[in-house]
């Protein structure tokens, strides 16, 4: 295993959008490995937005990261991998006789550089690829509440594709924040007051779930639970 993450582009614009993006410089010398990003996830979170004024300030926050040194673009991308995985997630799911898109290839791209690169873990946020991933037999059901339509699985195809990207950990944006409280970086929030600790570890939690974590209110607190256990 080499010692990185990749990085998708959901977890870091949660980051920058819940004003947490300070926490990365940190974590990483903690970690004491790289940070990695790809291509398409450069472009998403810095070539694109930067040409929207609404999105233009994110955009050079990401940017400063690269610049730092903090995240590294990871440009050895195996390109008939990752078009060949795409083509395999997006005919596993059908719906009214027609495959449907359920995962980007900007968010394959990710999993099979980390995969090829022996990464420790994919940073993730996006709800669909992880589930995919993780527990692709829960997929039918979600793109069906998703989209209030029957939809036809095709097992083995789901099956192949979770096999192949199953072996990456994936750890979400407010894991990371979890991480950070850990390690005493959100101290200086804590509000002079009984239950200070609790009135940030909720205040932190809730804010990143807010700003685009893909997390159910029943997680956000087992997760203030655990990191307020002594």
């Amino acid at each position: 295993m080499a010692k990185a993450l990749f990085f998708d582009t959901g977890p870091i614009i949660t980051l920058v959008m819940s004003r947490l993006v300070w926490i990365l410089p940190e974590l990483k010398k903690k970690y004491g490995g790289k940070f990695y990003i790809t291509p398409s996830v450069k472009r998403e979170l810095i070539t694109r937005p930067m040409d929207i004024k609404r999105f233009e300030f994110e955009a050079l926050q990401a940017l400063k990261l690269i610049k730092d040194g903090v995240l590294e673009v990871y440009e050895n991308v195996p390109q008939k991998e990752v078009l060949r995985l795409h083509a395999l997630a997006n005919s596993s799911f059908q719906i009214d006789n027609k495959n449907m898109e359920v995962v980007q290839s900007g968010e394959i791209e990710s999993v099979v550089c980390a995969l090829q690169a022996g990464a420790e873990a994919m940073v993730m946020d996006e709800r669909t690829m992880r589930l995919f991933i993780e527990n692709n037999k829960e997929m039918k059901a979600l793109l069906e509440r998703r989209f209030n339509k029957p939809v036809t699985a095709d097992a083995e195809k789901a099956k192949q594709f979770s096999k192949e990207l199953g072996n990456i950990k994936i750890i979400r944006s407010i894991e990371l924040i979890g991480v950070a409280y850990k390690m005493g970086l959100l101290d200086s929030y804590i509000p002079e007051q009984k239950n200070g600790r609790e009135v940030l570890v909720e205040a932190a939690l809730w804010n990143t779930k807010f700003n685009g974590a893909a997390v159910t209110e029943h997680e956000v607190e087992e997760i203030k639970e655990y990191l307020l256990k002594k």
